[in-house]
């Protein structure tokens, strides 16, 4: 196992890693579920513990880009959970902002479904792809639409998401919008549209 536990409590982690020679630490080391410390500590939301694993990132070789048995980065726990502190300190640290989980979520995508609007914002300013798509063919800007996150379709739109993708049952955003009556959504994304058209009949 790595440095913590589901038993550990912040203080504690804390103090242990305080007192840890980091010359003798492999950060990497892997435990049974294929995580590291700072993949723990960013699905837990310890800030601080985020921090004192970079700033030592260069006496204990940290990876901030391994992924755990399903794909999963510190980032994108970050990001699924609502951590924007911790999303912001594994940006500067050098996070691959596109790195795709198993099943293909990425920072962006998780963010975009579960309505983290600061977060998108840093991803799409950090060169997070808006288009990538999951197995099932769905894409950020579907999911925020059909969960009704006008604010996040409003970002997604203008860092240019493809308005006409369509996941593996044929659903675009403006369906996915329509059958959930999000009516702002649908104003975006049919605005977007007669731009698009506008624009190649000019």
């Amino acid at each position: 196992m790595g440095i913590f536990n589901s038993k550990s409590n912040y203080s504690d982690i804390n103090s242990s890693y305080q007192n840890i020679n980091t010359k003798e630490l492999n950060i990497n080391n892997q435990d049974n579920n294929i995580s590291t410390e700072l993949i723990y500590a960013s699905m837990k939301g310890y800030t601080e513990i985020v921090k004192l694993l970079l700033e030592n990132s260069k006496k204990t070789k940290i990876d901030v880009n391994i992924q755990d048995k399903k794909g999963n980065t510190a980032l994108i726990f970050a990001s699924k959970n609502g951590y924007t502190e911790i999303v912001k300190l594994l940006i500067e640290s050098g996070t691959d902002v596109n790195i795709q989980s198993k099943y293909g979520f990425t920072a962006l995508i998780h963010a975009s479904m579960k309505g983290y609007t600061e977060i998108v914002k840093i991803l799409i300013e950090s060169g997070a792809d808006v288009n990538i798509q999951l197995q099932t063919k769905d894409t950020a800007l579907i999911l925020a639409s059909g969960k009704g996150y006008s604010e996040i379709v409003k970002l997604l739109i203008e860092a240019k998401a493809d308005i006409n993708i369509q996941n593996n049952i044929k659903n675009t955003a403006l369906i996915c919008a329509l059958r959930n009556g999000h009516t702002e959504i649908v104003k975006l994304l049919l605005e977007k549209n007669n731009e698009n058209i506008d624009s190649q009949d000019s």
